[in-house]
């Protein structure tokens, strides 16, 4: 082995022992990949304990490698970002690359393609929902944390892109939503796949229809009801009601596949 590289390896082993904290270097490279992560997405992802996971994290955070970013959202320091970045230079053994890493300003693009990814997602539900994004509903069809999602929208709005609306729901109680801002729609425009979206009427009634906010959710949902009710309605078509409750979900049936293809061709 290179005596440059085992130097390295032994410096590494000093900051993270490999052999007694595979858990603390799973989180870092979780991290990485993913970006900004909660504790239940970690936990999730390295199939760890929370109690586990956060404990790990604790020590990550004494050794300056990661920082608590908002709520429970954690991320890599500067410090943890070149400690994975010359680790996985190592793994494909090039030792020329790791130096040259510790420069490059292109290290941070991993993290920019995921807020590109979340830029684009959340403009895109905002788009099909009248400008509006709740956390809460957005987070679940996105299979992320709300806290994670919240940390993004938080970002958007610092940049200009969304704005913090507070609502009242029917009982009276306030919370908070995300509403696309000017900049955000700037972005929109310019992008042909949003725009094709934003004036997609079919996929909007789809929406609508089964409230979900986007098109894959939207199909799911008409299909668990309709399997659903189907076999309700064999079960009881000697009565005379269930004919016309018959009619009206055969028309729906028909009303629903027609929308859901036009909604699909108009995306494309």
């Amino acid at each position: 082995m290179d005596t440059n590289i085992f130097n390295t390896l032994k410096q590494l082993d000093s900051i993270i022992d490999f052999s007694r904290s595979k858990l603390q270097w799973d989180i870092l490279f979780t991290i990485n990949s993913k970006g900004p992560c909660s504790v239940s997405e970690i936990a999730n992802i390295t199939g760890n304990s929370k109690k586990s996971v956060t404990d790990a994290i604790r020590k990550l955070i004494e050794k300056e490698l990661v920082i608590k970013v908002k709520y429970d959202i954690y991320d890599l320091s500067e410090k943890g970002r070149q400690l994975v970045s010359i680790l996985n230079k190592l793994l494909i053994n090039d030792d020329r690359s790791i130096k040259q890493e510790l420069n490059n300003p292109l290290s941070s693009l991993g993290e920019n393609l995921v807020q590109l990814f979340y830029l684009i997602e959340l403009v895109k539900i905002s788009l099909l929902n009248n400008g509006e994004v709740n956390p809460g509903k957005v987070s679940k069809e996105l299979g992320v944390s709300t806290q994670t999602l919240k940390y993004y929208l938080d970002l958007f709005t610092e940049r200009k892109m969304f704005k913090r609306v507070s609502k009242k729901n029917l009982l009276g109680k306030s919370y908070q939503i995300y509403v696309l801002n000017v900049e955000g729609k700037k972005i929109a425009y310019k992008i042909p796949i949003l725009v094709k979206l934003r004036r997609n009427v079919f996929l909007k009634i789809l929406l609508k229809m089964t409230f979900s906010i986007n098109y894959e959710t939207s199909l799911l949902k008409l299909m668990a009801i309709l399997s659903l009710t189907s076999p309700i309605l064999i079960y009881f078509k000697n009565y005379d009601v269930v004919h016309l409750i018959a009619i009206i979900w055969l028309f729906m049936l028909i009303f629903s596949t027609l929308l859901g293809i036009f909604a699909y061709i108009s995306m494309k």
